[in-house]
Order: C-alpha cells, then sequence, then structure tokens
C-alpha cells in the first residue's frame, strides 16, 4: 500500500496539469482513510514533495495538501506541527530561500498559500494554536496583507527591492563608463587636432 501511496502522490504531483486528476485523488484519499500510518506517510511523501525545486511540483502538492486538511484531524495536526516550513516552501517567508521557478506558478503558488492559511485560521483557528500563531506571524511579522491579492511578503518585497538595485547600480556604472570613454575621446580628437593643425603649420 504504501508503495502505490509513493505511485500516487508522484503521479498526481508531477502531471504539470493545474488540477488535480480526479481518479487518482480519490485513490489518494481513500488509502489514507484506512489508516493514520498512511496518512502519516503520504504527509511525508507530500512534504519531500513541497520540496522539490520545481513550482509546479510543490503547486500541485500543496493542492493535495489542501485535499488531505480539510478531511483529516490527523493530517492537519501533522502539518501544523511543521507549519514554518510548510510557509517556507509555499508562501516564501525566508528572505535566503524563494520559491523555485517557474515564477508565474510560484506567484500562483503563494496566493493560493496564503489564502488557504487565511481559510484555515477562520474555520480552525481556535482548535489549532500553532495555526492561529502561524497566520498572526505572516500577519504581524511577515506583513502578508490578506486582503491584498498580489499578497507579497516582506521578503518578495526585498527581494523586488534589491533587484530594482542591483539594476540601478548597473545603470549608474554604464553611464560612468560612457561619460569615461567620452572624456577619452575627447581628449583622442583633441590631440587629433592639434597634431593636424601642427601639420597644416608646417606646410
Amino acid at each position: 500500500m504504501d508503495q502505490r501511496l509513493a505511485e500516487l502522490v508522484e503521479e498526481l504531483t508531477t502531471s504539470g496539469e493545474p488540477r488535480l486528476e480526479p481518479g487518482r485523488m480519490k485513490e489518494l484519499k481513500k488509502i489514507c482513510k484506512s489508516s493514520e500510518e498512511h496518512l502519516s506517510h503520504a504527509f511525508h511523501l507530500l512534504v519531500t514533495r513541497l520540496q522539490e525545486e520545481h513550482a509546479e511540483m510543490r503547486f500541485s502538492a500543496f493542492q493535495v495538501v489542501q485535499e488531505l486538511f480539510a478531511r483529516s484531524h490527523h493530517f492537519r495536526t501533522l502539518l501544523i506541527a511543521n507549519f514554518q516550513e510548510f510557509l517556507e516552501l509555499t508562501v516564501g517567508i525566508d528572505h535566503e530561500q524563494p520559491l523555485p521557478p517557474p515564477k508565474e506558478v510560484a506567484q500562483k503558488l503563494r496566493k493560493a498559500a496564503i489564502r488557504a492559511v487565511q481559510d484555515w485560521h477562520e474555520k480552525y483557528g481556535e482548535a489549532y494554536k500553532q495555526l492561529s500563531l502561524g497566520y498572526h506571524f505572516l500577519k504581524r511579522n511577515k506583513k502578508v496583507d490578506f486582503q491584498d491579492v498580489h499578497a507579497r511578503t516582506v521578503a518578495e518585497r526585498r527581494r523586488e527591492e534589491e533587484r530594482q538595485k542591483r539594476l540601478d547600480n548597473v545603470y549608474k556604472e554604464k553611464v560612468k563608463r560612457t561619460e569615461k570613454e567620452m572624456e577619452e575621446m575627447s581628449q583622442e580628437i583633441a590631440d587629433t587636432l592639434t597634431e593636424m593643425e601642427n601639420c597644416f603649420q608646417l606646410l
């Protein structure tokens, strides 16, 4: 059964499709429902998928997580016990570890994860303290505006600012280089004119 679980998780997260394949998802849920051991195994398989350096895989894994989170107290307990890692892998709260490419899918993942955290907080926040703490951590420490459709974290804004700063520096360097080249050219032109003038005087 564990082998089949692994196959299903792999198939669901590597299809490249924007939506989960219903048949496989149904089979996965059925296996998970049969025992907490299988559910725990599925959880660890999904965390491994969330660690992949590919946003599409992470997004598919996140969708499976959403499905199981809504159906199982045990799964919620497992996820919330590892909530910081989950946020790092789906929201990108760690400045040192941005979400992997493709960028468009990473943005979609971030928005979906933030929406999910908000929904989970509203539905389960009172029952799961760590979930509530995670929500407030995003809101207060990471300055995530849950009403903002772009739902950009501080880390994301900082990366954007740093990117802009790098572009500005590159531009400034180009301007400096161009000015220097023009100065050198001006000197060359002046020297050439002087030489020509001297030649005419000799004539």
